[in-house]
């Protein structure tokens, strides 16, 4: 009995406001704080204002410090406060679920008793958060309307733009990087574990968005918050659809162009790569001869895979191969995947998703294929990856160190060149009819794969034509400055036959291409190999309008545009050629441009050709002079041929 009476006296106290501390006076009269004399504090008159005859008045202050209770009352406001948000959370997420099930705020004028069930909760709490009842009425900030409208479900946009940002994903990007089987990927796209991959395709399909609404400003705060999303999820988790996410995500890197952040993602590409062993596929057939003491994958890898998750595993492995090889081009360096570790089928047709048929399985060093009577559906992309093996073969030998005081090295490299060019020839030459002729419909697999041959090509002669460094061992190739000019041809035919509407299906890569192919013509023309009747040569026309139209959506594009620009101006500009020397050495990647040319570039493309890609981008340290001149270094004396 006494406990009760004493809640009872408990929760009154509760109610009652703590006590106020007395006031008290202060120690000097006004008077003698203003005047800042002494005072004797007397009362009622202290003895200086008694001597003056002046007023005297004491004013009151407060104790230092809070008053008692005042913790206690706090910490009430905040546990109050805390329920009142918890009852307005509890609110919003029946109001979702209510949305999502199908009962959305059209059946409110015939389902008003639920309605009004749902909203109590919100309109208790409405007095306590300090909402007069016309602003809990406004539209704006009712929570069904502001939730069925422009709220995001787990930072992604409404499920309208949702859907429409799927279809562009499957109509812009899908044709060259078919990682998905569309209707398994409709069916759970909204699952749980899946929601990742939709922020993928707000990150790489928003930029071909072409409504007013969403405004720009929130498609790119979208956008940012998808990239997050996608970084946080992948760094603590590794699965197939995290890396899927991932290799969306570096396909948006090497769109926007910065290089640290490209080369930061493709590196946790790699550790996902080697992480989940995609570079290995076991069929039923294989058996394991050499067994490693320490391993980490299972012995029965993939065995337990439907065929359509098997099959995106095979794809998402090739589009990372893809990435990798142009994100190392870029850099100068080495792919990070090893060809020789690679055991995988190719692709299969988009006619075969599903379906159990014999794979082909990928070769390392690419075959001449004898003709085929019946071509299978995915017969370009063994092509495709073939001529991908050749980059990367070709890449490894530009970047490899050469001694070019030994004749030995020079001729040793000389030798793998010649080899290495061989070789991709004969395997053009024998490409199938189906693979050599243009498609009747538009496809961009085929596009890449012929833009891949002729980049092999182009850096390949550009590097033989010029080289950034000569020796008695090691001169400029004629017949190489031909190659290279042919293949450039090749490459403006290439990009002359796309309609406009067409570069939208085209990956920023293609857009590397044309860049390669833009900067050796440069190179030609303003080392005089180049006949021209205007300001610049006449292929270098329609190459940079492609790279404009490519750069409205990967902005990568407009970056080479820019750079090549500012040479032209520099070439046309009567003071002389300043910075020719340096665009036209063949051994400086971006970094080293921007070193050179960001004074000459002003404001206009400071930010464009630090971000940029280079070619060719063999690393070298941008210290001392520029070196030798284009007029030193091909002079008529040095005309032996090697190549």
């Amino acid at each position: 009995m006494s406990s009760g009476i004493e809640d009872i006296y408990f929760e009154d106290a509760l109610d009652e406001p703590p006590p106020k501390r007395p006031r008290v006076l202060s120690k000097a009269c006004e008077a003698c704080q203003i005047k800042k004399s002494k005072c004797d504090s007397a009362r009622p008159k202290c003895g200086s204002c008694q001597l003056k005859g002046s007023s005297c008045s004491y004013r009151q202050r407060g104790q230092p410090g809070l008053r008692p209770g005042y913790g206690k009352a706090v910490e009430q406001r905040l546990n109050s406060l805390e329920e009142n948000v918890e009852k307005i959370n509890q609110t919003l997420q029946d109001v979702l679920e209510q949305v999502r099930s199908g009962t959305a705020v059209s059946q409110q004028s015939t389902d008003k008793a639920t309605i009004a069930e749902n909203t109590q909760p919100w309109q208790g709490t409405q007095c306590t958060l300090g909402l007069s009842p016309s602003a809990s009425e406004s539209p704006s900030i009712r929570p069904p309307l502001f939730l069925n409208d422009i709220a995001p479900k787990n930072g992604l946009p409404p499920d309208a733009i949702m859907e429409q940002l799927v279809d562009l994903f499957f109509d812009k990007v899908y044709p060259w990087a078919p990682i998905f089987y569309r209707p398994h990927f409709t069916t759970n796209m909204q699952s749980p574990e899946r929601q990742i991959l939709l922020h993928g395709i707000v990150v790489v399909a928003f930029r071909y968005w072409k409504h007013s609404d969403p405004p720009p400003e929130l498609r790119e705060n979208y956008t940012k918050s998808s990239r997050e999303k996608i970084l946080l999820e992948t760094i603590d988790t590794c699965s197939l659809t995290s890396t899927q996410a991932l290799s969306l995500l570096a396909i948006d890197a090497l769109g926007e162009g910065p290089a640290h952040r490209t080369w930061k993602v493709m590196a946790m590409l790699y550790t996902a790569v080697q992480e989940l062993g995609l570079t290995k596929s076991r069929s039923l057939i294989d058996v394991e001869v050499d067994t490693p003491l320490v391993r980490n994958e299972e012995p029965n890898d993939d065995l337990d895979l439907s065929i359509i998750e098997a099959e995106e595993k095979r794809r998402l492995f090739w589009l990372i191969y893809r990435q990798d090889q142009f994100s190392s081009v870029s850099r100068g360096q080495g792919g990070t995947i090893n060809v020789h570790d690679i055991h995988l089928p190719y692709p299969a047709g988009e006619e075969e998703w599903g379906v159990p048929i014999t794979p082909t399985w990928f070769e390392t060093m690419p075959q001449l294929r004898p003709a085929i009577t019946q071509p299978p559906s995915n017969i370009l992309w063994r092509y495709y990856i073939d001529v991908m093996v050749f980059l990367d073969r070709t890449n490894q030998l530009l970047v490899k160190p050469v001694n070019l005081s030994l004749p030995g090295h020079c001729q040793e490299w000389q030798s793998s060149f010649r080899r290495l060019d061989t070789a991709l020839s004969s395997w053009f030459e024998n490409l199938p009819r189906e693979v050599r002729d243009p498609p009747e419909l538009f496809d961009p697999i085929w596009v890449m794969l012929h833009a891949t041959f002729h980049l092999n090509k182009i850096r390949m002669y550009t590097v033989a034509a010029f080289p950034s460094t000569t020796s008695p061992y090691m001169k400029p190739s004629p017949s190489g400055r031909n190659r290279c000019r042919e293949s450039v041809k090749n490459v403006v035919s290439l990009v002359t036959s796309i309609q406009p509407h067409e570069l939208e299906q085209l990956s920023p890569m293609f857009s590397f291409v044309v860049w390669v192919a833009s900067r050796s013509l440069v190179i030609l023309w303003t080392s005089g190999y180049e006949a021209t009747y205007g300001t610049m040569p006449t292929d270098l026309k329609p190459m940079l309008w492609t790279l404009r139209q490519m750069g409205t959506h990967w902005p990568c594009a407009q970056r080479y545009v820019d750079i090549i620009q500012l040479i032209i101006d520099t070439k046309n500009n009567p003071g002389g050629p300043t910075g020719l020397d340096i665009f036209n050495d063949t051994r400086r990647t971006a970094y080293g441009l921007q070193n050179r040319l960001g004074k000459l570039a002003g404001n206009r493309s400071n930010q464009a050709l630090m971000t940029s890609f280079d070619f060719l981008d063999i690393p070298s340290l941008d210290i001392g002079g520029v070196g030798l001149g284009r007029s030193d270094s091909f002079g008529l004396g040095m005309v032996d041929e090697w190549l």
